[in-house]
């Protein structure tokens, strides 16, 4: 493949020689690199991955910001592209923003990708738990507690707490620090003391929720103390009109919760597609709908 400096991108097809002798082409090959960089990584979100690889050649400075776009969202589903990502050791880990691991990965190869993206601000950690290996979840929180920037976190409870018969997530430090949180299991709501709503300092709640073995109660108390909490979604199978009934029934009427169908894996589908921003997400859904509510409503 033959390698193109900056000026071939920019360099007009059929200059003459009276346009080359104009101030308009000196320009065009003179733009400033805020520009540059704001129409590669426009060109680069628009692309699919496998067509950035040439983008990288262009010139030291656009790989760096197309290793941007490139790295920013990083979705493991299997245990061998893990180990893949790990053994590469790619320097450009340092950039992904957004990381899920999938159900397949074992806990120490998620552990080791953690170590290596460790300027990630949204983690799903859906990885299962795998019985009474000594050290391992040792190694997944340590792991943890090295994202000192993590607020965005979808997770299996049962993965961090696989030896705890009732888990209280404020005993954990990570959970204290996330502002959006996403819990995979349904039992949560089921009375058990788990500890939600001691986390005043959550905006963004997500989770499952089955109507007849939904603990009203479990639901009032998160409502009530969680005071900066913004938006509540809770995911359902039955259909939104029955939970929706549901709630008026029990006397839960909070315009801050958000019933809906779409699961946790919509929202990382929706960023490798690129879909429409405000269902990208469940948090970004969430908002939008609470949005188009007061605005209704007001």
């Amino acid at each position: 493949m033959t390698s193109h400096s900056t000026q071939d991108y920019y360099q007009p097809e059929h200059a003459d020689s009276e346009s080359e002798s104009q101030p308009t082409s000196t320009v065009m090959l003179r733009l400033p690199h805020e520009i540059e960089r704001t129409i590669f990584q426009l060109a680069a979100g628009v692309h699919p991955t496998n067509h950035l690889l040439s983008y990288l050649l262009v010139a030291e400075r656009v790989r760096h910001w197309i290793e941007e776009v490139m790295y920013r969202t990083v979705i493991f589903t299997s245990e061998a592209q893990a180990c893949r990502f790990i053994n590469s050791r790619p320097v450009a880990s340092a950039k992904v923003k957004s990381l899920c691991l999938g159900s397949t990965l074992h806990l120490v190869t998620a552990a080791d990708v953690m170590e290596l993206c460790n300027h990630i601000n949204n983690l799903a950690l859906w990885i299962v738990p795998e019985g009474d290996a000594p050290g391992v979840p040792a190694c997944l929180l340590n792991a943890l507690s090295r994202l000192p920037k993590l607020s965005q976190l979808s997770i299996r409870v049962s993965t961090v707490f696989c030896r705890t018969a009732v888990p209280f997530l404020p005993s954990m430090p990570l959970f204290n620090a996330i502002t959006h949180l996403e819990l995979l299991e349904g039992w949560v709501l089921w009375g058990f003391p788990v500890g939600i709503n001691y986390l005043t300092q959550l905006t963004h709640l997500s989770l499952r929720m089955v109507a007849h073995q939904t603990a009203p109660a479990s639901l009032r108390m998160i409502l009530m103390n969680c005071v900066c909490l913004q938006v509540l979604i809770l995911r359902v199978i039955e259909g939104v009109d029955n939970i929706e009934k549901w709630l008026k029934d029990e006397g839960i009427d909070d315009p801050r919760i958000v019933v809906t169908t779409m699961t946790p894996h919509h929202s990382w589908v929706n960023f490798k597609l690129g879909n429409d921003d405000r269902l990208r997400s469940l948090w970004q859904y969430g908002d939008y709908i609470l949005k188009h509510r007061n605005r209704t409503t007001g």
